[in-house]
């Protein structure tokens, strides 16, 4: 056992750590928290290489399942896009997935890491933490759908009613009559509404294990859509809402381009689309 332990064994000596470790036990006696400081002190490289061959063996399972990408013929979709989510179209060209780990601060003050760094990122990441970065972005982009469905239709219809350009960052106009009242005021409700949904999973959380929360669900269904349909149904729809959406994000961004270069209202550049 001494032998094991001697600084003079040469090559690969395994062995020598717990030797030595036996060796002090039965010299001084047993120290529990001692103990256990250099158990885990042993352990770390084995930990460390066990982390290293999960992301490799994920990546390489990962890059054997890679499937097409819908968006570009030929295109490969990244393989932590792996098509479960409603309409992923495994589109990522830029990586961008990566930044979900990089708070707003850091990004704004020069922390914007490059393409080649972003895949490194990607790379580095286990895939429960792939998951997770791919669930922030859904989330995202939901919201953003969303709240571009609204805009696409509430711009052209206040063009309508009021006359003149919507009111928006490029048009100017927000701070006018009550366009900041309403911009509070949906502010508010909007952050009321996620806070009953942050609630809702705390509770459920502290019930016993709950069914993953999906991507964009506020439990909020009041016509009962969603509620009788199967699984397959449900993704059915939540990929129409994300194409709808999609859809609206282009839109709105055509409407403010249209009239911060025309400067007319765009559904007097368009009057075919608003029966005029």
């Amino acid at each position: 056992m001494l032998s094991l332990a001697s600084p003079a064994a040469s090559g690969f000596a395994p062995l020598r750590g717990p030797a030595l470790l036996l060796t002090e036990l039965s010299t001084v006696g047993f120290d529990a928290r001692a103990y256990r400081a250099k158990m885990q002190k042993l352990s770390a490289p084995l930990r460390a290489a066990a982390r290293t061959a999960d992301r490799l063996a994920a990546t390489v399972c990962m890059s054997d399942t890679a499937r097409k990408a819908l968006w570009k013929p030929g295109a490969v979709a990244p393989s932590y896009l792996d098509g479960t989510l409603a309409g992923d179209a495994g589109f990522d060209p830029l990586t961008l997935t990566a930044l979900a780990s990089k708070s707003l601060p850091d990004l704004l003050t020069g922390g914007w890491p490059s393409q080649s760094q972003r895949e490194l990122i990607m790379a580095r990441m286990t895939p429960t933490e792939r998951r997770a970065a791919v669930a922030k972005m859904r989330e995202a982009e939901i919201r953003h759908a969303r709240l571009a469905m609204l805009a696409a239709a509430g711009w052209p219809l206040s063009e309508l009613l009021q006359g003149g350009r919507a009111p928006s960052v490029l048009n100017g106009g927000l701070g006018d009559g009550p366009v900041p009242f309403f911009l509070v005021l949906a502010a508010g409700a909007a952050a009321y509404v996620e806070y009953l949904s942050e609630e809702a999973a705390n509770q459920a959380s502290g019930l016993g294990p709950a069914a993953p929360r999906l991507a964009g669900d506020f439990g909020f269904d009041p016509l009962g859509v969603m509620a009788e349909e199967g699984a397959y149904r449900r993704k059915e729809l939540s990929a129409n809402e994300l194409f709808n959406g999609r859809l609206a994000m282009l839109a709105i961004t055509g409407f403010a381009a249209q009239e911060f270069l025309w400067g007319t209202p765009v559904v007097e550049q368009t009057p075919f689309f608003f029966g005029r």
